[in-house]
């Protein structure tokens, strides 16, 4: 077997590849900061699988297909196995990102979105390996495992030995990440794994690889703010503690589906240059009386004129496939959505009027009442049905929320922080989902008639 570099590997990886080497060890999950060095590690591993094992198939995978291909596949991918397509061993297929070998091995990158999923599972794997695996629920990786069957054999007929493969930057500590492979606990039934002697994890920090990373990497993880130090830097699990909104990944996220025509809409926007500037697609779901964040734009640096054009862009998507390449196409998408509510800058607001945006109207922006709503709609303590839901495919909004804290974690009895002060860092997404929530789900004083206690709510719900 040919084997095209030689690496420097750091002592961290050193025990990650006595890791991935024991035959004992099936399902393996490395975790910790941001450019550690595991994910590069198993691509490697991967790449040398497939030249040892003739025939072999392996699968890398992300919840988004779109976001594996501008991340793993360019970033560590194609750098790798262009080693291997220099010598004449393998052939880089780009138009579908596979890796075909000489000696017949194939390496899959794969998406694991709705509709992705079928293609992925139609095929079965000597290695399997989720990348940013924490974007995905459990039920999916479930399913996963019974795609792991290969049985491939090097030249001295050794049968490949499988493996399952994750990495991660950590999130909550309730996480199924961490509750099977850290617990030992089904993440579903919440009991005992009864094979998890095949389990084991690795934490990594960048600090284990600062020779390989850029001068001045390490001090931007330092300096980042508390809850992405936490993740990023410290590569650590956090608790629900002093989170503003309690999330929880099994009921209030949902897989991406295509939003019924009937339902109403709305966009909600926060601006920002050097802070994101933010739109969020939400979906009001009248006969259920339940919201969705369906979609979302995140970016720094553009101008508010450049944000309007990628807004009508993203709004054409939600018009029937015929006519979104009409010349009407984005005056049709403006008439689908009741409201768009922003942040109050005068100027801003009407340069997206002035681009073909809204008409657009200020947001509710009361921080503790708004929170207070948003808390409220998404309880499901006691048999109740949380009202608000946000598709998995929405990274930045479900990494704000995770980040969403309060500066004092003191908690009273009802559930809400005693000095009830929010941290204002990473809270742009944060702030604009609950723009378009107290929109939905208007903040309304009750008003009493005989004794009953009402809300009149929206006027358009």
């Amino acid at each position: 077997m040919i084997i095209a570099d030689e690496i420097r590997w750091n002592r961290k990886q050193l025990q990650g590849l006595k890791l991935l080497s024991d035959p004992k060890k099936k399902f393996i999950k490395f975790y910790g900061g941001s450019r550690s060095g595991k994910t590069f590690e198993i691509i490697r591993a991967i790449r040398i699988r497939a030249l040892k094992y003739p025939g072999s198939k392996h699968l890398v995978a992300r919840f988004s297909f779109a976001n594996a291909k501008k991340t793993i596949w360019l970033q560590t991918m194609l750098p790798e196995f262009r080693k291997d397509e220099k010598l004449g061993l393998c052939k880089i297929i780009k138009d579908v990102a596979q890796v075909h070998y000489k000696n017949g091995s194939i390496v899959i990158l794969g998406g694991l979105e709705p509709s992705s999923i079928d293609s992925v599972l139609a095929a079965e794997y000597g290695t399997i390996f989720i990348t940013e695996a924490n974007e995905n629920r459990y039920e999916i990786i479930e399913n996963l495992f019974s795609r792991l069957n290969d049985t491939s054999k090097d030249l001295e007929g050794n049968p490949i030995k499988l493996k399952f493969i994750i990495d991660l930057n950590p999130t909550v500590e309730t996480s199924w990440t961490n509750v099977l492979f850290i617990k030992g606990l089904d993440p579903i039934s919440k009991t005992p794994k009864a094979n998890f002697e095949e389990y084991a994890s690795l934490w990594f920090s960048p600090y284990d690889n600062e020779e390989n990373l850029a001068k001045g990497y390490i001090t931007t993880l330092e300096n980042l703010s508390t809850a992405k130090r936490r993740r990023f830097l410290e590569g650590k699990y956090s608790s629900y503690e002093g989170l503003v909104f309690p999330v929880d990944e099994d009921v209030h996220i949902v897989d991406d589906f295509e939003i019924p025509a009937n339902w109403k809409r709305i966009r909600a926007i926060d601006f920002g240059y050097t802070h994101p500037f933010v739109c969020l697609w939400l979906a009001y779901d009248k006969a259920n009386d339940r919201a969705f964040a369906y979609r979302e734009w995140i970016q720094t640096r553009w101008t508010v004129r450049a944000h309007a054009e990628k807004i009508k862009q993203l709004s054409i998507l939600d018009l029937p496939e015929d006519l979104r390449n009409s010349k009407e196409a984005w005056r049709l998408a403006e008439k689908l959505y009741s409201a768009t509510v922003c942040d109050h800058d005068a100027e801003d607001r009407a340069t997206l009027e002035e681009n073909g945006i809204g008409p657009v109207k200020p947001a509710n922006k009361e921080v503790l009442a708004g929170i207070d709503n948003v808390i409220d709609l998404m309880d499901f303590e006691n048999g109740k049905k949380p009202q608000v839901y946000i598709f998995r495919s929405l990274a930045g909004t479900r990494e704000s929320l995770d980040s969403y804290r309060w500066r004092d974690t003191t908690m009273s009895n009802r559930g809400r922080a005693k000095d009830r002060e929010v941290l204002k860092e990473d809270d742009d997404p944060a702030d604009t989902l609950r723009y378009g929530l107290c929109e939905i789900f208007p903040i309304v004083a009750p008003i009493s008639l005989n004794g009953l206690s009402l809300n009149l709510g929206s006027s358009w719900r």
